[in-house]
């Protein structure tokens, strides 16, 4: 039997020390890695995901600056040059054909089979409901919204097949308007405002006002002075620059020229009615939910020269409120409270009229005003009759303007919460309306309507 024996050298006996401590050492920081990457990964993914949040969020925002641009820069957006919202955010980058359209308002935008798609992959929402049938008039909405990077939401809720970028009447699934961050799907989404912290920032007023005031210097030696300026002598036409529309023509009447427009730029003429030359003109921008005023002072007023018409006057006051019109120094007669409609002494267009209170408890003057330029006669009413309020709803018009036996008292838009309005009448008043291009409307009432309280509601 031949035994062999085989000694371990001290050499080899470190060297499976040391491997063995290699392949541990391996394994540990194998373990580390993995470790390491199960807490990188993640947090890498979040990053970019918070990245993506961010630049989804500024792409929002400029979409939304497309739509409606920014007034403080005298820039109005598409809303501004067309006249509306547009009917699809690719509207924004490709021309609808529509007057007005100025752009492309929007690039460096992802678009892929014609829909606008947001960082996350997802197409962008848009939110911008329709006001509702007449009377409602609720103040414009407007959003944009990802889907985040869970792109979902509860937009397909009803409609899976519907593109988000398309402008709808109604949001499908949950309104933003309502519960919409509750929602699990809305939960991770991106929105531009921030309507989920408050309702509120939905909200876009888009609208304007522009008050018109008219002065004219009457060189009749007995006046010689600025006065307001001469009812039913001018007219007033507004023109949209971008979309070279009439939004508004009014026969003025001082205090009736107050008008709402859409933001945006807009060419104002005043021309001496029947002339096609303007005596006047300026292009002023409309701000949204901001006024601004024009003072205009005209010359080449001479009431003297003008020919005259019949004042008729109806007195309903109290017994012993007895009426005495001056032009100048001249008397045109006196009206006795309850008498019948009566005719004064002719009165000369464009010119000042005094009224005073003979009462004995009053005896002072009561009243001023400006004859009108025409028509043929004018009623002017004093009077106990009952007023009421009367409701003006217009969704067809640019602008419709309402007069009251023949004189401009104010006007109503179609856009907006600006196009149902209230105005107090009186009973008996004869009651006309136009459009912007001087085309009678009837509202569905009769033409001329006479107020009896309470009123009917006009409609156009």
């Amino acid at each position: 039997m031949v035994t062999i024996l085989f000694r371990e050298s001290s050499s080899s006996r470190e060297t499976l020390i040391s491997r063995g401590f290699s392949l541990i050492e391996l394994a540990v920081t194998l373990t580390i890695l993995a470790v390491l990457a199960g807490l990188l990964i993640p947090l890498g993914t979040t990053l970019m995901d918070s990245q993506r949040t961010s630049t989804t969020e500024d792409s929002l925002a400029k979409i939304y600056t497309a739509i409606v641009g920014n007034p403080k820069l005298n820039t109005y957006g598409y809303l501004g040059d067309v006249g509306d919202y547009p009917s699809n955010v690719l509207n924004l980058v490709q021309s609808p054909g529509l007057a007005g359209w100025n752009g492309p308002y929007l690039s460096d935008v992802t678009i892929d089979n014609g829909i606008v798609y947001d960082s996350f992959g997802a197409p962008v929402e848009y939110f911008q409901p329709s006001p509702g049938a007449l009377p409602a008039s609720p103040t414009d909405q407007l959003a944009l919204i990802s889907r985040g990077p869970d792109r979902s939401s509860t937009f397909y809720t009803s409609s899976p097949s519907t593109n988000p970028n398309i402008r709808l009447g109604t949001f499908l699934g949950t309104s933003p308007a309502g519960a919409y961050a509750s929602q699990p799907d809305n939960a991770d989404n991106v929105v531009y405002p921030h309507f989920t912290d408050s309702s509120k920032l939905l909200d876009y007023q888009s609208l304007g006002k522009l008050n018109i005031n008219i002065s004219n210097f009457d060189d009749n030696t007995s006046v010689n002075a600025l006065i307001p300026g001469c009812p039913n002598y001018y007219d007033v036409s507004i023109t949209s620059i971008p979309r070279n529309t009439v939004e508004a023509y009014v026969t003025y009447n001082p205090g009736g020229a107050s008008i709402d427009l859409l933001q945006g730029l807009y060419l104002v003429k005043i021309f001496v009615s029947g002339t096609t030359t303007p005596v006047w003109q300026e292009q002023v921008a409309i701000n949204p939910d901001n006024t601004i005023s024009r003072s205009v002072a005209l010359s080449g007023v001479n009431s003297s020269l003008f020919s005259t018409f019949v004042l008729q006057i109806l007195n309903t006051l109290a017994n012993g409120n007895n009426l005495q019109f001056y032009q100048g120094a001249t008397s045109l007669g006196t009206v006795n409270a309850g008498a019948a409609a009566t005719n004064l002494s002719a009165a000369n267009r464009c010119s000042r009229i005094l009224v005073r209170n003979t009462s004995a408890s009053v005896n002072q003057l009561v009243d001023s005003f400006i004859m009108p330029s025409g028509p043929a006669g004018m009623i002017r009413r004093y009077n106990s009759a009952a007023t009421c309020s009367m409701t003006f709803a217009n969704a067809s018009y640019n602008t419709i303007a309402i007069y009251s036996d023949n004189l401009l008292i104010g006007t109503v838009g179609k856009r907006g919460n600006k196009r149902v309005k209230q105005f107090t009448v009186r009973v008996g008043d004869r009651l006309t309306f136009f459009d912007e291009t001087q085309t009678a409307r009837t509202g569905g009432l009769a033409s001329p309507y006479t107020v009896a309280c309470p009123a009917s509601t006009a409609t156009f």
